[in-house]
């Protein structure tokens, strides 16, 4: 997969035409997947590129409706997801309030169409571009013989009665219910951090822990205890994870991710693991002392072990 962050870097690279959906992609949920399978589908049938255009940053945050958004997916982790689907190109849009403000038809016909040629394009429900939101199917449709491409809308996937969104994953992480979210996922909600200096205090009572430095732009899901899976070097090892601001030896102010890989000794300070989270086992709680602290940790370990198939 070839990514261009650049839209006018892009010179006679589109010259068969292109396969196209468009969107926000955030989690790259299975709403997304249907729209990236659809993508790919049409582009080989076609034999042509399969195209994946996306924004960053966030719209809600450069139009100030959101300033403190935080997102599912980092913006290398949601490349590294649309890559798995075998997409030929991914354009990454830089969301300014200059591009907010270009019209539904300017967009379509200035990059849609002059860079990247499309000849079908596959939009979601609720995908919307171009000033004031004008940009949808309807107005794709309208100018499908104009622009000689074919346009397709997916409706929302459901699970039960629920439309699967970003939203509703949201939703499920502030409850820690990680079984909803990884439902709607497709896959484990993970956090991808590298591995830095702590205070050591998990070695001395027989809990050592990787303390993760996670991008400030990442979602948590809630204060808790988790059982997890976590990933070092390519290989998944069980695991549990502490997400909180450990009161029983901090001031309780600063958020602190601390994995203890179970069965694990390999000394990983500076590399980067991720953890796929799986249940939350309980919430955090400040224990009267270290021998309080080291019971508990060990009934989390034996609940761990028994949820980690």
């Amino acid at each position: 997969m070839k990514i261009i962050k650049s839209i006018t870097s892009i010179d006679s690279i589109f010259t068969k035409g292109s396969s196209l959906t468009l969107g926000n992609f955030d989690g790259i949920h299975l709403g997304h997947q249907t729209l990236l399978n659809r993508t790919v589908q049409v582009a080989k049938e076609k034999n042509i590129p399969s195209v994946v255009v996306t924004y960053f940053p966030h719209p809600s945050v450069v139009l100030g409706k959101k300033p403190n958004f935080k997102y599912l997916t980092t913006e290398s982790e949601k490349e590294e997801l649309i890559r798995s689907f075998n997409i030929d190109y991914l354009v990454v849009l830089d969301f300014t309030i200059e591009l907010s403000q270009m019209s539904a038809e300017d967009f379509l016909e200035q990059i849609i169409i002059q860079k990247l040629n499309a000849k079908y394009i596959v939009i979601g429900y609720n995908h919307f571009f171009g000033q004031g939101r004008r940009g949808d199917f309807h107005l794709l449709q309208e100018n499908a013989a104009r622009f000689a491409y074919e346009v397709e809308l997916r409706d929302a996937v459901t699970q039960g009665e629920q439309k699967i969104s970003s939203s509703v994953i949201r939703n499920f992480l502030d409850q820690g219910n990680m079984k909803g979210a990884s439902s709607i996922l497709g896959r484990n909600y993970s956090l991808t951090g590298i591995v830095k200096e702590g205070a050591k205090r998990g070695r001395t009572i027989g809990f050592p822990t990787a303390n993760l430095k996670i991008p400030e732009e990442r979602l948590f899901p809630c204060i808790g205890v988790y059982a997890c899976y976590t990933v070092v070097d390519g290989i998944k090892y069980k695991a549990m994870v502490n997400i909180g601001k450990n009161p029983t030896f901090d001031d309780g102010q600063n958020l602190h991710v601390e994995v203890n890989i179970l069965d694990f000794s390999h000394d990983i300070y500076g590399k980067t693991i991720e953890v796929q989270l799986v249940q939350k086992i309980r919430d955090e709680m400040k224990f009267s002392g270290i021998e309080a602290l080291k019971a508990q940790l060990g009934l989390d370990r034996e609940t761990s072990l028994k949820i980690l198939i």
